[in-house]
């Protein structure tokens, strides 16, 4: 895996993480107390997914991401995400210098 596709791997997941919670957002109204349930979860998937994506691939400082954030992300989360994204992109290096790629 290179680089570029690992970046686009990451990019077609939260689109289909997007899709999922507009669908879980538009099922509010048909639900009693308008709670669906994983909508919080996913929506925070989303976030720390998104802030380890700008940080790992685009160098972007955190508060150029969230300006008016109330509550502050699980950094440990964002620093598990991009250290696996770390270990992809070096297993696809390995492999690709033993010729199995």
């Amino acid at each position: 895996m290179t680089y570029k596709d690992l970046k686009n791997k990451i990019k077609e997941e939260q689109k289909t993480l997007a899709q999922k919670i507009r669908e879980q957002k538009n099922k509010r109204k048909e639900v009693q107390y308008g709670y669906v349930y994983g909508l919080d979860y996913n929506r925070d998937d989303y976030r720390h997914n998104h802030i380890a994506y700008c940080q790992f691939f685009n160098k972007t400082p955190y508060d150029m991401i969230e300006r008016s954030c109330y509550e502050p992300p699980n950094f440990d989360r964002v620093d598990d995400r991009i250290k696996k994204w770390e270990s992809e992109l070096d297993e696809a290096l390995r492999n690709c210098s033993k010729g199995l790629n």
